[in-house]
């Protein structure tokens, strides 16, 4: 088989890098989002647990008193 453009080669070779590179910016989009999700949900368990805390320490220290 005759190769009628001699440019085809390099053509595959960008798209499949173009490919390549359009999988990794996908994969890091994916992780900064599910780096930033898993972060707000720890944070909103970090204050739940800090009103928790908050709410049994000063009602042992204001009822000690009655």
């Amino acid at each position: 088989m005759i190769n009628e453009n001699p440019n085809n080669n390099n053509t595959d070779q960008e798209a499949l890098l173009n490919n390549k590179n359009y999988s990794l910016f996908g994969l890091a989009v994916s992780g900064i989002l599910l780096t930033t999700v898993y972060t707000a949900v720890l944070a909103s368990q970090l204050m739940a647990t800090k009103q928790k805390v908050n709410y049994l320490y000063y009602k042992e220290k204001f009822t000690e008193n009655e």
